[in-house]
């Protein structure tokens, strides 16, 4: 068990392989000798949560629990943040966490963000994910209210806590090629966008993660007016300024559709890896640890579109999973950056893809801990579940039809949207029926990996939510809120 009382310093211990004196011959035997010894001791990796937690709701005033954690890359010494509040933590094994939530973290309706810590060296905080604790009482429905309205024309759009304020901002890739920033107000309501960057190409990825290790957020996108593009960074400064740097990561055939943020190889700084939109390609890239990248594996043509990572076969390393036309590809991480040969998990004659959102997720839909995938599929109005066993092999694919209609454009995602701790759906459509008829409709998860029939909601304003649906408590009242993303803007439902 560790109790830290204080979160760890940014700077954390010399590396005093940069610290090699020659001043004597004495100096220099001991130095060397010191260099062999630390030099025996390898970096800790950059922990990677992969959500939700368990468990992932919990009543206020219920009292003190024991939450467990799920993700990559944990190594002894890890510690589990709430709210950026360290706790005490114990060690289960590289993909597992347990750490202790006091009564008074649960004490009135709230949003729990939880991250991991790793000690250094290297190591550091999951800058490029993190799992969420709703404390609010479980609700019957899903009523909304429209919090606010944000004019965009986003291609593509995350939610990210950019300014390390607690509060969720939005981050999006606009058509006219512009990155833009809303920052969030902590109230489920958006400042007005703030452009960052330049040269997006429409419909190109969106990623987020600390690059450079100087403890703010950074940025990377799909970089270019035409195809080929490549990828560019954006690295966050002080006073929420973003500075870019050269690009890189030519595309040769395709553009950057699904991009990754994680270690990979294991030495403290964060990867990529880069599913193609088209053509079928993919890469992975190695950090540098200053916000710069190397190319250094292909995927080859089974990353074609989305990609998403986890722990898929339970050796506490990071694993890829991408999309290419009619099957989902499993890359088992070999935890040096590298991967082995694909392997087919799921095939599927209607072609894998949504509208424009992403169209392919990992999350763990039965509370077993696995991690577990969702997709969509257009052309025949479903989501498909693939339930992970956990040793990298899948359960054959369940499907549950949206009630949109085949051929029907739609966009999804995942959550519990009723604070019960299991995981649901939600899925919007901006034509249903051949003409502009939005329609959204959720379908609650039984907290066994299935789901119940498809309900149509009635939302306030709805245009639909054609370009993606981002989840996110955005006024931390522990109900888990959602923006609909369309070519009129953000739209800001916060639950009531």
């Amino acid at each position: 068990m560790i109790r830290l009382k204080n979160r760890a310093g940014k700077g954390g211990p010399m590396n005093l392989r940069t610290r090699y004196l020659s001043a004597s011959p004495l100096i220099s035997i001991a130095a060397a000798s010191l260099l062999l010894v630390v030099s025996a001791f390898a970096d800790n990796p950059v922990p990677q949560v992969v959500g939700p937690v368990k468990p992932q709701a919990v009543i206020p005033g219920s009292g003190a629990f024991t939450l467990t954690v799920y993700g990559a890359n944990f190594v002894s010494g890890a510690v589990v943040n709430w709210n950026r509040s360290p706790l005490s933590t114990t060690f289960i094994s590289a993909r597992e966490l347990q750490a202790q939530i006091l009564a008074s973290d649960v004490a009135t309706a709230t949003a729990g963000y939880i991250t991991v810590t790793n000690p250094p060296p290297g190591g550091g905080i999951s800058s490029s994910s993190y799992g969420l604790v709703e404390v609010h009482t479980p609700t019957k429905t899903l009523a909304v209210n429209v919090r606010s309205v944000v004019p965009s024309d986003a291609f593509y759009a995350i939610a990210a806590d950019l300014y390390g304020d607690g509060k969720l901002d939005l981050v999006s890739g606009q058509g006219d090629g512009k990155v833009n920033v809303n920052r969030g107000n902590g109230d489920g309501t958006f400042q007005a966008a703030t452009t960052i960057g330049e040269n997006y190409f429409p419909d190109a990825g969106l990623a987020y993660g600390d690059f450079d290790g100087d403890g703010t957020v950074d940025l990377i996108y799909g970089w270019g007016a035409n195809m080929p593009t490549y990828l560019k960074v954006l690295l966050g400064e002080s006073g929420g300024r973003f500075r870019g740097l050269p690009r890189f990561g030519y595309q040769s055939i395709s553009y950057g559709r699904g991009i990754v943020a994680a270690d990979f190889d294991g030495d403290g700084k964060l990867d990529l890896a880069d599913g193609c939109g088209s053509g079928g390609c993919g890469w992975v890239f190695h950090g540098n640890g200053d916000g710069t990248f190397q190319k250094v594996e292909s995927l080859g043509i089974y990353a074609g579109g989305d990609i998403v990572g986890a722990d898929f076969n339970g050796d506490g390393k990071l694993d890829l999973v991408g999309e290419y036309v009619s099957g989902l590809y499993l890359f088992v991480g070999n935890g040096d950056g590298t991967f082995q040969k694909a392997r087919r998990i799921a095939t599927d004659t209607n072609h894998f893809g949504c509208s424009f959102g992403p169209s392919l997720l990992v999350s763990d839909f039965n509370g077993d801990g696995k991690a577990d995938l969702a997709f969509c599929e257009t052309n025949a109005g479903r989501i498909g579940i693939l339930l992970g066993n956990g040793d990298g092999s899948f359960q054959h694919p369940v499907y549950y039809s949206t009630g949109f209609g085949a051929g029907n454009g739609f966009t999804f995602t995942a959550g519990d949207f009723n604070s019960d701790g299991k995981t649901d759906l939600i899925a919007s459509t901006p034509a249903a029926g051949g003409h502009f008829n939005p329609k959204f409709e959720v379908l609650w998860g039984n907290g066994d990996g299935t789901f119940q029939k498809a309900k149509r909601i009635n939302l306030p304003q709805n245009f639909g939510g054609e370009i993606g649906l981002i989840p996110g408590d955005f006024n931390s009242d522990g109900l888990l809120d959602f923006v609909m993303v369309n070519n009129s803007g953000f739209w800001t439902y916060t639950r009531k």
